[in-house]
């Protein structure tokens, strides 16, 4: 009688005691696989970024243009002002170069480095002495005879060595202007950029100002 009422009263305390540890085996259950989905979770996270998303590339960037057009401005505010020259030419000194030496005049043979680009393109540059692999290739003619655009040359006059201008050239003193001789330069190199510019300077309701950074090489 002694043992039954004894099993008797621990009947009810290990019901207890099995429920108590049923809830805290469920517990850690659960909380072990909520840890599992929150780790896949970041690891499925992490997937994404390094494999499902890839980061964006930074935008192609022409370096000699850019540094054409930003390396050591002449004013301290790092900005002057464009000159309009009698025929319509805007030009723009980016930097004053260590002027000694003869400057650009008819007659003078040049060396330059040179972009030019196209307003109408969306600032693509359709002409560059950097080819695509890295290579320079400046360059070079008389001024005067006729070789170069004439907006171009015009806004050229009187450079020195080492000088670098933003020259802004209008239609009507850029590949439209009339001459006998061989195109222009610079002329594209590729055809891509000889149809897109072709594209402007045989449309009259397009407009054909060009834009060339210039920097001065050698001058004799």
């Amino acid at each position: 009688a002694t043992r039954q009422t004894f099993f008797a009263k621990l009947g009810p305390l290990l019901a207890l005691l099995l429920l108590n540890g049923m809830v805290q085996v469920g517990g850690l259950k659960r909380g072990l696989a909520a840890r599992a989905v929150s780790r896949r979770g970041l690891l499925s996270t992490a997937a994404a970024v390094v494999v499902g998303v890839p980061a964006r590339r930074a935008l192609a960037r022409d370096e000699t243009f850019e540094r054409l057009g930003t390396e050591a401005p002449v004013t301290k505010d790092g900005d002057t002002p464009f000159t309009t020259l009698v025929g319509g030419v805007k030009i723009k000194v980016m930097r004053i170069g260590p002027g000694v030496g003869e400057a650009i005049e008819k007659g003078r043979f040049v060396v330059v480095e040179l972009n030019a680009l196209a307003l109408n393109l969306n600032g693509k540059p359709f002409f560059s002495t950097k080819l695509k692999d890295g290579t320079p290739d400046p360059l070079s003619w008389t001024i005067g005879e006729g070789r170069a655009v004439p907006g171009l040359e015009e806004g050229m006059i009187g450079m020195k060595k080492g000088e670098v201008r933003r020259i802004i050239v209008p239609a009507a003193q850029g590949y439209a202007v009339v001459h006998a001789g061989e195109p222009y330069l610079p002329q594209p190199r590729d055809d891509l950029d000889r149809n897109a510019l072709n594209s402007i300077l045989k449309n009259p309701n397009r407009d054909a100002t060009i834009l060339f950074d210039v920097r001065v090489n050698r001058i004799r």
